[in-house]
């Protein structure tokens, strides 16, 4: 019995989960905290792919980092190697498709924060990381 394939999917999800699970959490707070236009184009952006057929998306990955891409041609140059069709090429297709979900859950958690909390625990002295994973829920 071949485990390849086993293997390879638990790979692939496995990069990708903590690709998106951390980018999606700075991208969501850092965004969060910005103008309303600002955030409004960037959702726009962020969540495109979200809502893009995945041929579309497929086809936009592609052309850009594919050998004649802006970036696949970059890396293609500077370091010799591509990224299409390539087992890490599938971590760059499921990353772009699952961001939206994480990037929309996290900033609504964000948005939905009171402030008041934040400024009452720093009266208390407590660090910003302190109260960061103390709301979040993390054992401290």
């Amino acid at each position: 019995m071949d485990w390849f394939p086993l293997y390879n999917s638990l790979r692939i999800a496995g990069i990708s989960t903590f690709i998106t699970f951390f980018t999606g959490i700075c991208a969501a707070y850092y965004i969060s905290k910005t103008s309303k236009f600002t955030k409004g184009v960037l959702d726009c952006l962020l969540t495109l792919p979200m809502v893009l057929p995945p041929t579309v998306v497929g086809f936009f990955l592609l052309k850009t980092i594919g050998p004649l891409g802006p970036i696949g041609s970059v890396v293609m140059e500077l370091f010799g190697f591509r990224l299409t069709m390539t087992w890490y090429s599938a971590i760059f297709a499921t990353a772009i498709v699952t961001f939206p979900l994480m990037y929309r859950t996290v900033r609504g958690a964000f948005d939905g924060f009171d402030h008041n909390l934040t400024y009452s625990a720093q009266t208390l002295g407590l660090s910003n990381t302190y109260i960061f994973l103390a709301y979040y829920g993390a054992e401290l």
